[in-house]
């Protein structure tokens, strides 16, 4: 009986089957081992399916095949067998495009539809004419060798080069004898990927592959180098993937549906950015209409002033942010096209990334103004929802025993929900102010080179706020998760500094282990920071803050710790007591983010090949500190000293810049004064939160994160952040996390409260 081509894995062998099956190609000389980084990683009812051809890998003792023909009909008659109404994604990684794209050829004929193509790294079959000559061991070491394939060292060895050079002979073989101008393109959606770093195939040769195609081809970038899907797999996943992730369920596929005939270049997320291209393309592109109707966008139908109708249609656009800024153009159309309904005059501001935009929606002052427009700012790009298992589709905006689920649901498109209904409710009333109220949809908070700072540096005449008011404070329950307790306007932020940890010890043969290996190395280091604690440094904002919730907590034993600490004498009484705080709080970590430096862990990468002991490992974390607290230049020569020569640690700045020079900007960061608390803005807040929840003590706090809210303060202009509605410690948890999540009458009430702010500021009030 012959061996099958297909071996398929993180599928659960007592459960449900996967509806997807993601096949991968290895590229030259490669195997199943090389994709051992997208192990867990695909989303809820996705199963990875690994083409395994004679020669290579664990059948490295078969004869090979090196007909690209017999390649592709041999994994194409076993897809028939395993697809069986389920969905196929196709990914080739280089030579592996040119075979994910042979085996798709075949498959349409036989009713086994394809539902993505996405090749990574790899040229187009019009590069092959199929007119090579005999492949050569020689051959193969020149190309192991110039293409980092393989480890020099090992190459040096025979009985290594013995096992690893056949399969890129053979491989080579299939390339150099593959006709591939002769094929036809084909009608299935495309995802081109190339690398940033990459020396072998540039950007204009994975570009040719929309020729290849007659349907949607989506062309994107990924950090990393002609071996992307090792070094990034996380970007390289979510450039495949994205818009197919999602457990199985009407809802899924329901948003599946719009997603394979999405414009291209309008769905992306984690790592993967959308390729620059030629401005009449990006012209004809942001004119033409998507998938779902509307100008560029899913067009709204419902009631502009109902926040929960309002949140569902704002997650259900895909605006993940790769890390160099989302694409927002369908979001932004969405929103024109709610506002010139209401009457309400619009602007959508491009960047140089092709649909990467800001909006704008300006409700103008009655009369003359008598104050400077206050701004409603609100962040459209979210965090991706790829890598980590949903239980819920993240864009599908599903309310589910009275919670709204989604990725944004949180931070922050429940807050802009709150905004434009609230904002959209007094336009239809008449409302009159006394200055312009402007809903700002910034693209690029989350990430990405064109957010905030970059608007009012290139277009400042676009608003001139007096003040503004983005994503912030939080409104918490006593401990029985029922009761309001205290609002919080936040007036400064925290900021953080990326720290990279490296221990080397030397690469070597994992049949010859050794102790100090680098890799343990790293993770004893990782675990001694883990448990490393600044100390506890209120500054005026959080003293402020938790004076006020002494006075709220019905807890006393909460309220004791407070006060001891903000009474504290010493630092050894204050750390005690600080600690006893977050103990008892009923949100530890956020309450513990407000009172020192944090260290946040965010990544760890080692190893290259499976049979190498790798000589580095790598690991990185944002140290996060509060203005008036902790000075960076001192904790980064505590953490120093802290794990001494077994790691290095290094500060990760700009590019260009010297670790001076990027502790000397954190520390102009962390200089910026707060925001006032006089201004009729904070008074309003104060006056709407006593209306909607009577009792509940309202005070200006410290956020625990970021925001775009410091080039305005370095203006002087003041900026208040609030999340309106209650907020718990699993929501909390799940901010930026999976299952993302809001109450939906919270989210009501917190409207209620920000439509209460706006009706401070009626004209003649």
């Amino acid at each position: 009986m012959s061996t099958s081509w297909l071996r398929i894995r993180d599928e659960n062998p007592h459960g449900d089957p996967a509806d997807t099956l993601v096949v991968c190609f290895a590229p030259t000389g490669a195997h199943g081992s090389t994709f051992a980084g997208w192990h867990g990683r695909l989303p809820h009812g996705m199963a990875l399916v690994l083409v395994t051809p004679p020669g290579r890998g664990m059948r490295v003792d078969e004869e090979p095949v090196v007909d690209m023909a017999g390649y592709a009909d041999a994994v194409a008659a076993e897809l028939r067998a395993v697809a069986a109404g389920r969905r196929l994604v196709l990914i080739g990684v280089s030579l592996g495009a040119l075979l994910a794209f042979e085996v798709c050829r075949r498959l349409p004929d036989a009713e086994v539809p394809v539902a993505r193509l996405c090749v990574v790294a790899g040229q187009s079959p019009g590069d092959f004419a199929g007119s090579g000559g005999e492949v050569t061991l020689d051959d193969a070491r020149a190309f192991a060798t110039g293409t980092g394939l393989t480890d020099p060292e090992l190459l040096a060895d025979p009985e290594f080069e013995e096992v690893l050079l056949p399969p890129v002979q053979a491989d080579l073989m299939l390339a150099a004898h593959y006709a591939g101008r002769a094929s036809a393109p084909q009608h299935v959606p495309l995802r081109a990927v190339w690398a940033v770093d990459d020396p072998h195939v540039p950007e204009a040769a994975v570009r040719r592959w929309r020729e290849w195609t007659t349907a949607d081809c989506t062309v994107l970038s990924v950090e990393g180098g002609h071996y992307a899907h090792q070094e990034n797999p996380a970007a390289v996943l979510s450039a495949c993937l994205d818009g197919l992730s999602g457990a199985a369920g009407p809802s899924r596929r329901a948003v599946l549906g719009s997603g394979a005939a999405v414009v291209s270049g309008t769905v992306l997320a984690l790592g993967a950015t959308a390729a620059t291209a030629p401005k009449a393309a990006a012209a004809q592109r942001t004119a033409a209409p998507a998938a779902g109707g509307g100008a560029g966008g899913r067009a709204f139908d419902g009631d502009p002033t109902d926040p929960v109708e309002l949140a569902v249609a704002m997650i259900r656009q895909n605006t993940s942010n790769p890390g160099d800024g989302a694409i927002t153009l369908p979001y932004a159309r969405m929103l024109e096209g709610i506002f010139r309904a209401a009457g309400v005059a619009t602007e959508i501001v491009p960047t140089p990334k092709e649909g990467n935009v800001h909006f704008f929606a300006r409700v103008p002052a009655a009369g003359r103004a008598r104050e400077k427009p206050l701004v409603l700012l609100g962040h459209s790009d979210v965090v991706p929802a790829i890598g980590d298992a949903w239980t819920r589709e993240p864009f599908a905006g599903e309310i589910v025993d009275g919670r709204l689920y989604g990725r944004g649901a949180l931070d922050m498109k429940g807050v802009n929900a709150a905004f434009v209904a609230a904002l959209l409710r007094h336009v239809r009333q008449g409302t009159r102010f006394d200055r312009d109220i402007v809903f700002w949809s910034d693209c690029d908070e989350e990430q990405g080179p064109y957010g905030v700072r970059w608007l009012l540096t290139e277009h400042p005449d676009t608003v001139e706020a007096g003040a503004v008011l983005t994503e912030g404070g939080w409104v918490l329950d006593q401990r029985d998760g029922r009761t309001p307790m205290i609002a919080t306007l936040t007036c400064n932020d925290k900021r953080s500094l990326l720290l990279r940890l490296e221990a080397d010890s030397y690469a070597t043969h994992t049949s010859k282990p050794f102790g100090g290996q680098a890799v343990i190395r790293l993770g004893e280091v990782l675990e001694q920071l883990g448990g490393w604690r600044a100390g506890i440094r209120p500054n005026a904002l959080s003293r402020l803050y938790f004076a006020e919730l002494a006075r709220a907590t019905a807890d006393p034993a909460l309220a004791a710790a407070v006060r001891e600490m903000l009474d504290a004498r010493t630092e050894a009484r204050r750390n005690r007591a600080g600690n006893t705080v977050v103990r008892l709080s009923d949100t530890p970590e956020l309450h513990n983010a407000m009172l020192r430096t944090t260290l946040a862990f965010t990544s760890a990468k080692a190893g290259y090949y499976p049979s190498i002991v790798p000589g580095t490992a790598t690991a990185e974390f944002r140290a996060a500190f509060l203005p008036g607290g902790d000075d960076p230049g001192r904790i980064v020569a505590e953490l120093r000293s802290l794990i001494g020569n077994r790691a290095t640690l290094t500060v990760v700045g700009n590019p260009g810049e010297s670790e001076e020079q990027a502790v000397d900007r954190l520390r102009g960061y962390l200089a910026v004064p707060d925001s006032r608390h006089d201004t009729d803005v904070f008074r309003a807040w104060q006056q709407a939160v006593r209306r909607t929840h009577p009792g509940v003590r309202a005070t200006a706090c410290q956020f625990e994160a970021v925001t775009s809210a410091v080039p305005f303060r370095e203006q002087n202009v003041p900026v208040y952040g609030m999340y309106p509605f209650t907020v718990n410690r699993d929501m909390l948890k799940r901010m930026h996390g999976t299952d993302e999540y809001i109450g939906v009458e919270a989210l009501r009430q917190g409207t209620e409260t920000v439509y209460q702010l706006l009706a401070g500021l009626r004209a003649g009030s």
